[in-house]
């Protein structure tokens, strides 16, 4: 029944993977593949208190806001997700995953030297995101929404990917 359910979800994100890109679809289409990200993403028992939720937190001024505020409350893996906007790379604690937006570019090394041997996963649509250190990066190819993982990065944070989810991105490394 498990195994079901892994190819029923993963089948879905597929579905996202694979839908054209077209204005605030695209951020639709992100949002709900980060949500997915967290199904395939194990975190390190420290990484919660012991009746939180998972905390979804948006770094800058994101197009992605209001689509992953239709995420609140949303179970995933027997948490409730709460989304969060944050300010500054300070405010990074109690994120299990940190969406880093465009406008936050000249930031990006601080933020992740704050999520650095935290257990955070990183994501971002900025150019060369995995390459800077940063675990999971959109990009755009044939209009459509693709995303490529850092292994490397991802290992430091001691967090583990599905290998599901890594057979579908594209690899990268620092």
């Amino acid at each position: 029944m498990r195994l079901l359910h892994l190819h029923i979800t993963l089948a879905i994100l597929l579905l996202f993977v694979k839908i054209s890109v077209a204005g605030e679809g695209e951020n639709q289409v992100m949002a709900a593949m980060l949500y997915n990200f967290a199904k395939f993403v194990e975190w390190p028992a420290d990484s919660f208190s012991s009746d939180s939720g998972i905390t979804f937190c948006i770094a800058g001024k994101s197009p992605l806001n209001n689509p992953l505020q239709q995420m609140q409350g949303k179970p995933v893996k027997g948490r409730t997700v709460s989304v969060r906007q944050i300010a500054r790379p300070d405010d990074v604690a109690g994120c299990q995953i940190l969406f880093i937006s465009l406008s936050e570019h000249g930031r990006l090394p601080v933020y992740l030297r704050q999520t650095n041997h935290r257990s955070i996963l990183t994501v971002s649509d900025l150019e060369r995101f995995t390459a800077y250190g940063g675990m999971i990066g959109f990009y755009e190819e044939d209009n459509r929404i693709r995303f490529e993982i850092n292994p490397e990065a991802v290992q430091k944070s001691r967090l583990q990917i599905s290998s599901h989810l890594l057979n579908l991105a594209r690899r990268s490394r620092q």
